[in-house]
Order: structure tokens, then C-alpha cells, then sequence
């Protein structure tokens, strides 16, 4: 039998279609005037850049009144940018777009979301394992219910969020415009920056490949490949292990499962074979990291922002390349893509991933760098010149030419600072205010062996450093052993590597990174490419030499290097798809004939590049089918019905809770109807049992956005352990006490106005006395679940 999604799903996934397609038409002429050499007309940036505009319009807006005329704002405010940006790009004689290019930008862009609401059509459930997907769940319904911003913390009632909400404030103004279920919006706004992340690589890595001479679609294609959907090469190393004999497999297999976990050599047998792999455990690869790629995390499924702003850091690319490309008389137009254009993606950032905003400063500094206009003629007049001729570029001797780079890379990281500068002051409504609490940056963290290093990166290094040694050593003329040669040094470094312990992630990173800055600067044959080599490796190797000191504060690179890895990958992945297609067409304009072969081997530099191109395709490609094979067409085979409802599942396994959920809901939204007539605000607490683990924990507060005393234990990230805590302990006794008066006193503190009795409830605590206290009425009831509603006038007299 063939099974699709039912009518109610395929109209909500039409109708978001729709809203981005509306999204890039609105925000086509902005793109046009930003990347007027793209050869798609910046279509394939239209999207992200319409997503920053509502986004940040709704979340300024919102800081004042949040509903759904604030997403009608947000889209006037759009389209009155776009309309703007088409009266210039007309002016500029930039307003003839092909359509068709346009359209196929689209394509591209669909085919991607399309990817991800296959992956989740098959588990669409908004659970509360293996993730945090009831955290951006409650996230986003406590915004849909916020008369402001920030929202009330659904897991901290009385307090605002300190966690990022720029993500579900967009999301909510998408649900508003697209009149799409609260059950329905994870999972389509997910595919959504999902195909943002696969569009943006692809015109970007297109552009790139077509500006160096090489196919823009086979350069666009790879792009997309190394970003959106290549894996680590962990994968391919586990599934060779599996091919030795069992007794060689465990004693040399430990380094490719360096987990806190008691089972292995189980777990390695189960990732070596067809029948027993899962993707969870790829991410789990160094000791105390957590190293994801972009797809990995797409397949997680949770809305965190290392996630869905991958999409924003190729923006930031994109602006970086612009600017490169654009003259040094065009001043204006050069700072206006610093500041105005890489500013206003830091401020985004700020709002909905503060860990990608030093990303976006760091894409300007590089930029800024690479550039051929030196950056002191951003600054007009003679102040500019004086800058310039601190130590202006000249090749007459080496000391000069250091001093002139130095002044070159510290001008450029001044300019840096100043798009930082605005970035921050864009997003600090929310920095100022909303910032989880942390003790800043500390240095030398536990670092990792070349042997870890290479498990993850290793596909990806092995391309660089092919690339960057055909950009040093140029192979023509038979000189084919300068290939040889270098591939031999490369595993002379590796080995070096190996043999220094924990410094031997950064014996290998470091030479990629000066390799590619070296190119970046003085080989013409090396483009933006290079330049994107630096940021991506960079980034994996700062992992080695810095970390925030943010919870968990035991395990010190935790969050740091889920948070940083994926953008580290992005770039590298940005940099691979031109590397890749330049290295193929290498290939095919320098193989041999059969007779040159026979004469003088002159084939050997080419296949070495075949070889390593080939052996990086294969490493890298096998996580996608596997996820496929495993979390799309093993469900389908099995009878699962597709679906984009997140709370169907829910409704299955607890159909009185929810049933009580959905009274609750509308019973409170009566009680804010009458408070908003009264002219009296706010959304009333209520308590339920804190989630001091996963699972079915808190599902009131996460599917009705409804704020109780205390939530998931998350919530010690956020306000520490102590206030946490003590909030737990309150609830504790204010289920159990037979003290009426100690009750009260409690229901009075927090402003409790319901009390929610269902199976964690019954299960954890004893319930005898609370029905019986003055001031405390059954207002629901049914087989699962009682919910009392607190009269405050009426409770014990707490001044006894």
C-alpha cells in the first residue's frame, strides 16, 4: 500500500512554500543591490536575507507588543526594504533578474526542504528524549502566547527566558502568516532552514567555482554536498574496522569510539555493520566533545541555533566574498557590506546563536584581509593615506613585506571590531538582558590527539592540503613527484602529530591554516577558496586553544565544541565544493594520453589528486544514505505512516493528559481575555512536577507554553543550581505539606493560581491533603488528571 501525507500536512507544507517564495521575491532587489555579480542574481540569498529582515523587525517590535500584527509589521517592513532596494537596483540598471535562474534558486532551495520533511515525516514527534526538543518546543509556544518580548520562561514562571528566542519569535511570525498549528511548526521550519543552508551553498560555492573558471553547477553541487550533506569520517573508518578480524577491531578500534561508555567493544560491532548502525553515536567521537556536522544535527531535529543559523554563517560568506570582490573606489559600497550588511548578520546572530556572531566578525576581519584595496582606504581623505603609509605594501625586502602584513591584519581586525561594534548593539535587547550567566573565556582546555582530529576532519584535510600543495608546487612539465613529495610531508606532519599527545590536533591543524593564509595572500592561483580554509580549519583548531566557560562547567569544551565544530564545518564545507570542482577540472585538462603515459608516467600527479578526490567523496558521502536507509525507508518498509504532526504521538500515548492540556488552555486563555478587559496583563502560573530528568517530564508547561514554577532542569544552565533547586524544593512541599498555612505562604510567593495533579504528579509525591485546603477547588477532572484553581482571597491566613 502507498502511503503519503494526509491533506492537512501537505497544505500546511504548500502554504510555507508559498510564504518563501514571497520571502524571496520581497527580498530579491535587496539581494540584487548586495551581489550584483552573482550569477543567479542573489537569489539564492533572498531567502536568508528576508528571514534576518522579519526577524529582527519582529523582535524589535515585539520588545513593545508581540501578536500576530507583529508579523504584519515585520513582512511591511520587508517589503517596503524590497521596494526600496528595486528603485536602486533600477536606478543602477540592476533590475532586469532572470526569472529563470530565480526559479531554479527556488528549485534548489525546495529540494532541500523537501530532504528534511522526509527525514522527519517518518518521526515527527516533539519528544522529550534524545534531545531537547521539548525546550524549543515550550520555547516557541511561550512566545506564541507573549503579549512582549522576551517571553515568560514556561519552566521558570515570573521570570523572562534567558535563552535565545529570536529563532521561535521567526518561527511564530511564519505560524501567524502561514495560519500553521503550534504541532506542525517545528518540523516545517526546520526543513525551512534546512533548504536555506543548501541554497545558500549552492549559489555561493557556484559563484565562487564560476569566477575561477571552472563549472558553476559541478561547483555549486559539491557545495552543497560538503555543507549540507557529507559526514565525518569516523563513518567510513568504523565500517573498516568491521572488515578486520575481531581481536585486530577491538584493540585498534578505541580511538574511533572515545566515549565515557561502558559498552564498548558492543558499540563497535553495532557501528561497523549495515544492520546495526545508528547515527546517534557519530557525533561522539573525541572524550568530554560533542563534534556535529550540519546534517547530523538537521536529522536531531532540534531547533537549537548551531543548527538552523547554518544557513546565515554562508550568508556571512557571501557578504565576505562581495566585498571582496567589490573595488577600492566603491567606499561606500565596501562599508556598507561590512557594516550594514555583516552587522546586521551578527546582530541576527545575537539574537538566535551568540556563538556564530564572533563567525560573522570574523568572516569581515578575513575579508578585510584577503581584499586587494588596502583597509585603510575604508577611511576617507588624508586620515586614510596617513593609515596606509604606516607600512604601505611594497616586495622590496622581507622585513617590509612583514610589517606591511602585520599592519594589514591589524587594521583589518580594527574594522572587524567595529562590525562586532554593531552586531552587538543590534542584538542587545536580548545580550544585555537575556544571556544565560557564564565565567568568559579560559584557555588550554583538554585538547585532542591527531588520531581524533583526523577521525572527524580527516576527509576534509586530506582535500586542503591536495589543494594548497597544487597551488605552491605546480605540476606541469612531468614534475609530477612535487605531489608525491608533498603527500609525503603530509604524513610526515601527521605522524609528528601522533606522536605528541595532545598536542597533536594542533600539529596537524596548524600547518592548513597557515598554508591556506599564506595562499590566500600570495598565490593568485588560490581564491576566496583559500580564504575560506582559514576560517573553517581555524575555527576547529581555536577549539584546541580556548573554550567558554558556560554549563555544563565540568566538562569544559562541551557546549563550546558542539557550538563551534558545526560552524567550523560550514566554512570548511564552503571552502571543499569550489576545491573539489577545481581539482576535477585540474584532472580532466592535465590527463595524460595513453602514449605520454607510457613515456614518462606522467599520470602520477594525477591520479594521486583522483585517488585523495576520490577517497574524500566516498569517506564523506556514506552518513546521508545511511541516515536515509535507517530514519526514512526502514519506518516507510515498516508500516509508518507519515506525518508532520509533532503532538499525533502524544495524543497516542497520553490522550488524558492532553485532553486536560487542551481544557487548560482554553481556560486560561478566558481568564487573560478578562484580564486584558480589565487592563491587566500577564499569563497565570500554575505547578506541576519540575523535570529533573528527560522524557515525559513538564508536558504542560512544553505544549501549552504555560509557565510553572519549576521546569526542566535545564533551567540550572540558566539560573544556577541554587535558585533552581530551591524552587524544586518549594514544589515538593507544596504538594506534600499538610500545613495549610505553609502551603498558602507558597501558592502566595510564586502566584500560583492552578495546580495540576496527573500520573508524574501522583507518582512522585503524596497528594493526601491538597484537595482539602480552604481556597483550593477542583475545577477539572478525568481519569488522569485533576486540575485545582487556587483562590488567593480565600487561602488559610498566612500571617498566623
Amino acid at each position: 500500500m502507498v502511503r503519503h501525507l494526509d491533506m492537512s500536512d501537505v497544505a500546511v507544507v504548500l502554504r510555507w512554500l508559498l510564504l518563501y517564495g514571497a520571502f524571496l521575491v520581497a527580498a530579491l532587489p535587496i539581494a540584487r543591490l548586495l551581489f550584483p555579480s552573482a550569477p543567479d542574481d542573489g537569489a539564492g540569498f533572498a531567502i536568508p536575507i528576508a528571514t534576518v529582515v522579519v526577524t529582527m523587525v519582529a523582535f524589535y517590535v515585539g520588545q513593545f507588543r508581540f501578536g500576530p500584527w507583529t508579523a504584519l509589521v515585520a513582512v511591511a517592513a520587508l517589503v517596503a526594504l524590497g521596494a526600496v532596494g528595486h528603485r536602486l537596483a533600477q536606478r543602477r540598471g540592476l533590475a532586469d533578474y532572470d526569472w529563470n535562474r530565480v526559479a531554479g534558486a527556488f528549485a534548489v532551495f525546495a529540494v532541500g526542504f523537501g530532504f528534511v520533511l522526509a527525514l522527519r515525516s517518518m518521526n515527527p514527534v516533539m519528544s522529550g528524549w534524545g534531545g531537547e526538543k521539548f525546550l524549543h518546543t515550550g520555547l516557541l509556544n511561550a512566545v506564541l502566547r507573549a503579549e512582549a518580548l522576551p517571553p515568560e520562561d514556561m519552566w521558570y514562571a515570573g521570570k523572562p527566558v534567558r535563552y535565545y528566542y529570536g529563532l521561535p519569535v521567526f518561527n511564530a511570525v511564519a505560524a501567524f502568516l502561514t495560519d500553521t498549528s503550534v504541532e506542525y511548526v517545528h518540523n516545517v521550519a526546520l526543513a525551512g532552514y534546512f533548504g536555506t543552508l543548501v541554497v545558500g551553498a549552492y549559489s555561493l560555492c557556484g559563484w565562487i567555482t564560476r569566477d575561477r573558471g571552472y563549472s558553476r553547477r559541478l561547483g555549486g553541487a559539491l557545495g552543497v554536498f560538503f555543507v549540507a550533506f557529507a559526514g565525518n569520517a569516523v563513518t567510513a573508518v568504523r565500517f573498516a574496522l568491521g572488515q578486520l578480524p575481531r581481536d585486530l577491531a577491538v584493540k585498534w578500534g578505541r580511538a574511533a569510539f572515545n566515549l565515557n561508555r561502558s559498552d564498548y567493544p558492543q558499540i563497535l560491532f553495532e557501528q561497523s555493520s549495515l544492520s546495526s548502525w545508528g547515527w546517534w553515536d557519530t557525533r561522539y567521537v573525541v572524550e568530554g566533545t560533542l563534534q556535529e556536522f550540519p546534517l547530523y544535527s538537521f536529522v536531531k531535529a532540534d531547533m537549537h541555533g548551531h543548527t538552523v543559523t547554518t544557513g546565515f554563517l554562508v550568508l556571512s560568506a557571501a557578504l565576505a566574498y562581495a566585498y571582496v570582490q567589490a573595488p577600492a573606489t566603491a567606499r561606500k559600497r565596501r562599508a556598507g557590506l561590512l557594516f550594514g550588511g555583516l552587522g546586521a548578520v551578527a546582530g541576527y546572530f545575537g539574537v538566535t546563536n551568540t556563538w556564530s556572531l564572533p563567525s560573522a566578525v570574523g568572516m569581515a576581519w578575513l575579508a578585510v584581509v584577503y581584499a586587494g584595496p588596502h583597509p585603510a582606504t575604508l577611511v576617507p581623505g588624508s586620515v586614510g593615506e596617513r593609515l596606509k603609509a604606516v607600512a604601505p605594501d611594497r616586495d622590496e625586502s622581507r622585513r617590509s613585506l612583514v610589517l606591511a602584513e602585520a599592519w594589514r591584519t591589524v587594521l583589518a581586525a580594527v574594522v572587524a571590531v567595529g562590525v562586532g561594534v554593531v552586531g552587538y548593539a543590534l542584538a542587545s535587547p536580548f545580550l544585555l538582558a537575556s544571556v544565560p550567566p557564564n565565567d568568559g573565556i579560559g584557555l588550554f582546555p583538554p585538547r585532542t590527539t591527531a588520531a581524533g582530529v583526523l577521525l572527524i576532519y580527516g576527509a576534509l584535510l586530506a582535500l586542503f592540503a591536495t589543494y594548497l600543495f597544487t597551488r605552491f608546487r605546480a605540476v606541469e612539465d612531468g614534475e609530477a613527484t612535487d605531489v608525491l613529495e608533498a603527500l609525503v610531508v603530509t604524513a610526515l606532519v601527521v605522524a609528528a602529530g601522533a606522536l605528541v599527545g595532545d598536542l597533536g590536533a594542533i600539529v596537524v591543524l596548524l600547518p592548513v591554516v597557515a598554508g591556506a593564509w599564506l595562499a590566500m595572500r600570495f598565490r593568485e592561483s588560490a581564491g576566496f577558496e583559500a580564504m575560506l580554509v582559514v576560517g573553517g580549519v581555524g575555527l576547529v583548531l581555536a577549539m584546541e586553544l580556548v573554550h567558554a566557560k558556560v554549563h555544563p562547567f565540568e566538562l569544559a569544551r562541551w557546549n563550546t565544541t558542539l557550538k563551534v565544530a558545526i560552524q567550523g564545518w560550514v566554512f570548511c564545507g564552503l571552502a571543499a565544493g569550489p576545491v573539489a570542482a577545481i581539482l576535477v577540472g585540474d584532472v580532466r585538462a592535465a590527463a595524460p594520453s595513453l602514449d605520454e603515459v607510457r613515456q614518462s608516467g606522467a599520470a602520477t600527479a594525477t591520479t594521486a589528486v583522483s585517488v585523495v578526490l576520490a577517497v574524500v567523496l566516498v569517506s564523506s558521502a556514506l552518513f546521508a544514505p545511511l541516515v536515509v536507509a535507517t530514519d526514512v525507508v526502514g519506518p516507510y518498509q515498516d508500516g509508518e505512516e507519515p506525518s508532520l504532526n509533532g503532538y499525533a504521538d502524544h495524543r497516542d500515548a497520553h490522550p488524558q493528559e492532553v485532553a486536560a492540556m487542551e481544557w487548560f488552555e482554553d481556560e486560561v486563555s478566558a481568564t487573560q481575555s478578562v484580564l486584558w478587559m480589565e487592563r491587566e496583563t500577564g499569563t497565570p502560573t500554575f505547578v506541576e512536577k519540575p523535570g529533573l530528568s528527560r522524557g515525559w517530564q513538564n508536558p504542560v508547561s512544553t505544549l501549552t507554553g504555560l509557565p510553572t514554577v519549576a521546569g526542566w532542569f535545564h533551567e540550572t544552565g540558566y539560573r544556577g543550581d541554587d535558585p533552581y533547586y530551591q524552587r524544586v524544593d518549594d514544589v515538593g512541599i507544596l504538594y506534600e505539606t499538610t500545613d495549610a498555612r505553609s502551603r498558602a505562604v507558597l501558592l502566595d510567593k510564586y502566584d500560583v493560581q492552578y495546580v495540576w495533579v496527573g500520573p508524574l504528579e501522583r507518582e512522585e509525591y503524596d497528594l493526601a491533603s491538597l484537595g482539602d485546603d480552604p481556597g483550593i477547588e477542583a475545577v477539572y477532572r478525568n481519569d488522569a488528571v485533576t486540575v485545582y484553581e487556587v483562590h488567593h482571597d480565600e487561602l488559610t491566613d498566612r500571617t498566623e
